[in-house]
This record gives C-alpha cells, sequence and structure tokens, in this order.
C-alpha cells in the first residue's frame, strides 16, 4: 500500500499552504458528515453522507470505521425505495471492498469489489466513474 506524504514534505511554500488548506477543508467536511448523519432520519441524503463519510475514512486509513459507515449506509439504502436508492448503486460495495482491503481482507474485498463492479456496470455501463473505480479496486486487489 502506498504511503502519502504529509502535507509540506518536499513541495513548496505555496504548495504546501494549499495542502494544509486542503487538509483542513477535508476534516471540516468530514466533521459535518459525522454530525449531520448521527442525527437524520435514514433518507437519500443519510444514505449519501454516510457513503461521502466511508470514503473519507478510507482515504485517511481509518478502515475500522470505514467499514462500520458503509455498513451502516447498507442498512439506510435497504430501507429506501429503489428509485431512491438507484443512484448510489454499487457504491456501498464500493466503500465496503475499499475497507476491507485496507483491513487487508483481500477474499472479502475482492468479492465486494466484483459485486460492486457487476452492480456499476449493470446500471450505469462500462464507462461511468464508479464501474471504472470499482475495476480499478478489483485489478488492485488482483496485485495485491
Amino acid at each position: 500500500m502506498r504511503r502519502l506524504r504529509r502535507p509540506g514534505h518536499g513541495a513548496s511554500a505555496s504548495g504546501r499552504l494549499a495542502a494544509q488548506r486542503g487538509h483542513a477543508l477535508a476534516c471540516r467536511r468530514h466533521q459535518e458528515a459525522e454530525a449531520l448523519t448521527a442525527y437524520r432520519e435514514p433518507d437519500r441524503l443519510s444514505l449519501v453522507l454516510r457513503l461521502g463519510l466511508a470514503r473519507s475514512l478510507n482515504g485517511q486509513a481509518r478502515h475500522e470505521e470505514a467499514l462500520a459507515q458503509a455498513e451502516q449506509a447498507e442498512e439506510v439504502r435497504r430501507g429506501l425505495p429503489q428509485e431512491q436508492s438507484r443512484p448510489e448503486a454499487g457504491a456501498v460495495e464500493l466503500a465496503v471492498g475499499t475497507a476491507l482491503l485496507g483491513l487487508r481482507r483481500g477474499n472479502e474485498a475482492c468479492l465486494s469489489a466484483a459485486a460492486a463492479h457487476d452492480v456499476c456496470l449493470a446500471s450505469f455501463g462500462p464507462g461511468h466513474r464508479r464501474t471504472v473505480e470499482a475495476r480499478t479496486l478489483l485489478d488492485l486487489i488482483d496485485g495485491a
């Protein structure tokens, strides 16, 4: 797994400042999403917020927390009518697969990523960003 450099290492002063501002913004949005998901009734926005939170946590290598958020997103998705959950097709499986890969649970990650890819391919086609992301995750798992 690739290590991320901390903001400010090996970059110009303006690059470091931009990275620090970007990091601060990401942390603030992460905190906002956590607060909103804690008190919302299950609806499409709740699903989207939980998925965004899972992606953010995965990006911070906080995979246990990301997996928990993705599992909660799945519970919300199951309670929604299909027309409300369809735009997020494959997103839960993708978040779960990413978290499982980060937790070094490769077999489970592969199953989840394959499910995400199948759902995205059927729902959106091969060129959709989520389908491509699922395919990339499968390739990453295969190379791990």
